[in-house]
């Protein structure tokens, strides 16, 4: 399967597009004025603890204060003890990473359990060991790896070997791994020299947390549309993951990235409740307080002519749109499909091995239901980076319809008219409900034979 990364570096913000196969499966905004800080490690200062809540608020400089649960401070030997305000002072200097960006009242959520990330290795300063990810499944490799990093000299603390470490070689793994130690002892080295709070490394730069998260030889590409943009990438896989600078170029053509790619056009359909499939068959898309609610319909669609078949086809068809759509509008929480009827078994199980399978592709933990009888499937997606809908849409209230505010019009006019009775009434509307009132002359007939006034309307 065919992946890149598109890189645009536009005034006020940068933006990324995973594409595969052709198609943007996951795009992302990291706008100048409103940086997002997940990832970022402090030299912060305790303000203050809460037995209550069992945490500590940390002072992060520039007014920003974080949320630090001491259950996330590192392990250390023996028993924890009831109260674990008792193992931080008002006023004490902390490291601690950023692990969510605030969100309306709450603050920046933070973790004492440090990480250090490159696209293949993680380290952790303040844990010992070597580990191996959980998603490189070859067991004959997973041992490999282990041993192999067993073996490194890591001054005492930690290294997580990501996907991305399976297919490099033991010595690319070796220099990654004194790269970040490297980066680490000089970014705490004189820090109690430093006016705390400061901070100490993984910065909120845009470009910066994009090669941290999507960085990874998987991708056959990583294009960029701004020469300093690549020449900043590079720099930092010259360091970080010297794997992917054969990867990354700059695009060519005179006709911007985005649109070059069809971007562009699914970013402007992105918010469509509506998304029509090849078939004919579509699905639609709603997001309600408690859920959101997705439905397959056949529409006019012609696959078979055996109807089984023609409805496990559109379920197929259908799962791999939803999977796409869920990824690239960042739909989180509880999502429910609801798939046109199927019976029978192993009908039933080749739908869920293909949603599987789409389950295994998605970055974001997904945990799915069984099908149930009506055809209902459940999916449970961990929150992730902020939804493209809450950056891009306005937030707006429920409007009437013209209908009900051209009736409330009326009740009101006649609350007015019944202060003084026979005199007529001007009232101002706007001019699709004084249009809606001129097409229904009998309630401007019964308002006057009801009240004894007329009513005259003036658009707004």
């Amino acid at each position: 399967m065919s992946s890149e990364i598109l890189i645009n570096s536009a005034i006020g913000e940068t933006r990324l597009a995973h594409m595969e196969q052709g198609q943007p499966v996951e795009i992302r905004l990291f706008r100048d004025h409103e940086p997002s800080l997940t990832g970022a490690i402090y030299y912060g200062r305790v303000t203050s603890l809460s037995s209550e809540f069992q945490a500590a608020f940390i002072d992060l400089g520039n007014g920003l204060t974080g949320f630090l649960p001491l259950n996330l401070l590192p392990k250390r030997p023996g028993g924890k003890p009831k109260d674990l305000t008792g193992l931080l002072t008002e006023g004490q200097k902390i490291i601690v990473q950023v692990t969510a960006d605030a969100t309306g009242d709450k603050s920046v959520k933070l973790t004492g359990r440090i990480e250090v990330v490159s696209s293949a290795l993680i380290l952790h300063p303040f844990r010992e060991g070597a580990f191996i990810s959980s998603r490189i499944k070859n067991p004959d490799r997973r041992e490999a790896l282990k041993s192999f990093a067993s073996t490194l000299n890591l001054r005492g603390m930690g290294l997580t070997l990501r996907t991305e470490a399976q297919s490099l070689t033991n010595d690319e793994i070796k220099k990654t791994a004194q790269h970040l130690i490297r980066h680490w002892l000089q970014a705490v080295d004189n820090r109690d020299r430093k006016k705390v709070p400061f901070l100490l490394s993984q910065g909120p730069e845009s470009l910066l947390q994009i090669l941290r998260e999507f960085g990874s030889t998987k991708h056959d590409k990583m294009i960029f549309d701004r020469p300093a943009a690549l020449k900043n990438a590079q720099g930092w896989a010259r360091e970080f993951a010297p794997d992917l600078l054969s990867r990354m170029e700059l695009h060519p053509g005179k006709t911007p990235l985005f649109e070059h790619y069809g971007v562009e056009e699914d970013l402007d359909r992105l918010f469509d409740k509506k998304i029509p499939l090849p078939s004919g068959a579509w699905i639609t898309i709603e997001q309600t307080e408690a859920m959101v609610t997705v439905d397959v319909n056949m529409g006019n669609a012609r696959l078979s002519n055996d109807p089984m078949k023609q409805r496990l086809n559109i379920n197929f068809s259908a799962a791999r749109e939803i999977f796409r759509q869920i990824r690239l509008r960042g739909i989180s929480g509880l999502i429910v499909i609801d798939f046109i009827n199927i019976s029978g078994k192993s009908i039933v199980t080749n739908l869920l091995a293909v949603i599987d399978n789409l389950i295994q592709e998605d970055p974001v933990q997904v945990q799915r239901s069984n099908l149930s009888a009506f055809g209902l499937l459940e999916l449970a997606r961990k929150g992730g980076p902020r939804p493209l809908g809450r950056q891009m849409l306005a937030a707006t209230a429920p409007q009437a319809t013209i209908e009900t505010a051209a009736l409330a019009l009326l009740r009101q006019a006649e609350r007015d008219a019944a202060a003084k009775p026979g005199i007529p009434l001007i009232v101002s509307a706007s001019p699709q409900v004084t249009t809606w009132l001129k097409t229904q002359p009998q309630l401007l007939t019964a308002f006057t034979r009801r009240t004894g006034s007329k009513l005259d309307l003036k658009e707004t």
